[in-house]
């Protein structure tokens, strides 16, 4: 018994160190990851009179919330790509991410009319998925 207190229990807490040192934070998963529905159609030129209430108060154009993401918190959501009919860059930067995964444009964009592909970053400690075209934003 000596033996074993002696050789064996501090050879068992050594290996027991040694493999918990590269272990990841965390998971992350999002193979079920969706917006539902996966687009949305919004003007180019607001109508003062039809869209008086959305000018009035400055309501930004959103998509619905992400869904079907697990992982230890606090996970972080990004555009990680738009793809543009004409590759302006400046109607690019006008998309945000906010929130719980949900794409934004500002109701005064000056986008131009065209059918934008957003690939998104889906983070957390340790982790990290990019998801390819899973929503569209249709500008008429």
């Amino acid at each position: 018994m000596k033996i074993f207190c002696k050789y064996i229990i501090p050879i068992l807490l050594l290996l027991a160190a040694i493999s918990c040192d590269k272990t990841t934070v965390g998971y992350l998963f999002a193979d079920n990851l969706t917006y539902t529905p996966d687009s949305i159609v919004v003007k180019a030129v607001l109508d003062p009179v039809e869209d008086e209430e959305q000018i009035d108060k400055e309501m930004p154009w959103q998509s619905v919330a992400l869904e079907g993401v697990q992982g230890t918190s606090p996970i972080n959501y990004a555009i990680e790509n738009v793809v543009t009919p004409d590759g302006d860059p400046a109607s690019v930067s006008q998309f945000q991410m906010v929130r719980k995964g949900v794409i934004e444009l500002p109701w005064n964009h000056t986008v131009p009319p065209g059918r934008y592909v957003i690939s998104i970053r889906v983070s957390n400690e340790g982790r990290s998925i990019v998801k390819d075209s899973v929503y569209t934003v249709i500008v008429k």
